[in-house]
């Protein structure tokens, strides 16, 4: 082509998208890749966490908004069931019943409920992930206090007294050594403010249970 054999640039762009037309590096989606989607993630299981559902919802929402720009299909797609079955049964039931408490889920004439549409679905599904990630987060903050609480109560006032007593000294001379590195020093004054803040910690606690 003349624009490549020139070496003009912007000719040759013009000149190779007149005869092939314009070159996309955009992943490209089929029909059949939706199928493939939820086959894989319920073979695995379904999403297990937060992480493993924004990836796969992510995914989702690029094969729909592929198919939609090149007009694979129209409108929207009602697959919320399979949406659905993608996560465990436990966020499913959760669901199901904040968004009939919600009104957001219509009654049929069978008496059984219509799923409301994705925008829908997606709110409530992140919601539900969220409160149990925020519930897993307090049990270990909870768990770590339990064990602050137990070393606190195992450690004698015999034991708080003597550290108390030689504090003062350590703090004007942190463990004197000839030849001592800084390095050596700071991780010894470290050493101490980490024992005022453990013994900040008794005093605390002796006040709530004394």
């Amino acid at each position: 082509m003349p624009g490549y054999e020139t070496g003009k640039r912007e000719k040759f762009k013009l000149e190779r998208k007149r005869r092939w037309g314009k070159i996309s590096h955009e992943r490209r989606y089929k029909l059949l890749s939706i199928t493939e989607l939820f086959t894989n993630i319920q073979q695995e299981g379904g999403t297990k966490n937060m992480t493993q559902y924004r990836t796969f919802i992510g995914e989702y929402e690029s094969i729909i908004n592929y198919l939609k720009r090149y007009q694979y299909i129209q409108g929207d797609i009602n697959i919320n069931k399979e949406i659905l079955a993608s996560i465990p049964s436990s966020v499913q039931e959760s669901i199901y019943k904040e968004m009939i408490e919600d009104k957001e889920m219509v009654q049929a004439l069978d008496g059984g409920y219509i799923i409301p549409r994705f925008k829908i679905l997606k709110i409530y599904i992140e919601q539900d992930l969220k409160a149990k990630v925020s519930i897993q987060k307090n049990k270990f903050s909870q768990g770590t206090s339990r064990e602050k609480k137990s070393r606190l109560d195992n450690e004698s006032w015999e034991e708080v007294f003597k550290k108390i007593k030689y504090l003062p000294q350590r703090i004007k001379n942190p463990e004197p050594q000839e030849n001592q590195s800084k390095e050596a020093r700071n991780k010894s004054v470290k050493e101490v403010f980490n024992q005022l803040q453990n013994l900040s910690e008794v005093v605390e606690y002796s006040k709530k249970t004394h």
